[in-house]
């Protein structure tokens, strides 16, 4: 890890949240000002409730190219819960397989899109499995993509762990062949990766030139006044 200043911004290596001195910490009540260092030991992280000693100097990360990309292990724990516990519930297209598409090296994490016969969901997995296990089941992070910044939801999938994922379809009755489940996956992974446009806001038609303000009208009683006087 990179030398620590006062203002060095520190980042979550299970959840990504970041600490910022400048803006402190409003959940634990630490003022803005607060260093990180000056952080008491048993300070946890206000999204995850990871330890102190898991954050790291942001953009200070280790490299790890050399992990493998989840695809092939999530689409093998996805078909496992198909054929184990999905196949007989009502929202199951049974015209439909799993896939995993598009995962690519984001962040710390890989970004993908993982289909089933009864959702498309866009998943954030970490670089090792079992890495972000300190998040809790069920709980809600934003995560900030090329195109905007998107709410996830942690979930817990046997032999990978804690992955974090966005609902893009459910169910999955409007695609009745698995080429257009592919097509669309494709397509938002895309979209997801697309920097966010921002438009020009219109400009205001220019104001009317002022007109000329009409001449004050004179009472009867203040001419006379001026002219001779009260």
């Amino acid at each position: 890890m990179t030398g620590q200043h006062a203002g060095t911004v520190m980042e979550c290596g299970v959840c990504w949240t970041r600490y910022d001195p400048a803006e402190g910490d409003a959940v634990a009540q630490i003022p803005a000002g607060t260093p990180f260092s000056a952080l008491h030991d048993d300070w946890r992280c206000p999204t995850c409730n990871g330890e102190k000693h898991r954050f790291l100097a942001f953009g200070d990360h280790p490299a790890t190219d050399a992990e493998a990309s989840p695809a092939d292990s999530l689409a093998a724990a996805y078909r496992h819960i198909a054929t184990t516990r999905m196949g007989d519930l009502p929202f199951y297209n049974h015209r439909l397989a799993v896939e995993a598409v598009g995962f690519q090296r984001f962040g710390d994490g890989w970004l993908g899109i993982v289909a089933t016969p009864w959702f498309m969901n866009a998943v954030l997995a970490p670089l090792k499995a079992g890495a972000w296990n300190g998040i809790r089941d069920g709980i809600k992070v934003t995560r900030a993509l090329p195109s905007g910044s998107y709410e996830f939801v942690a979930g817990n999938i046997e032999g990978i762990g804690t992955i974090l994922n966005c609902s893009l379809f459910s169910p999955m009755f409007e695609f009745q062949e698995q080429a257009a489940v592919i097509e669309a996956a494709e397509a938002a992974m895309g979209a997801l990766l697309a920097p966010e446009e921002f438009s020009e806001p219109e400009a205001p038609p220019p104001s009317p030139l002022p007109l000329p303000a009409p001449p004050a009208e004179v009472s009867r009683r203040h001419l006379l006044r001026g002219s001779f006087g009260s």
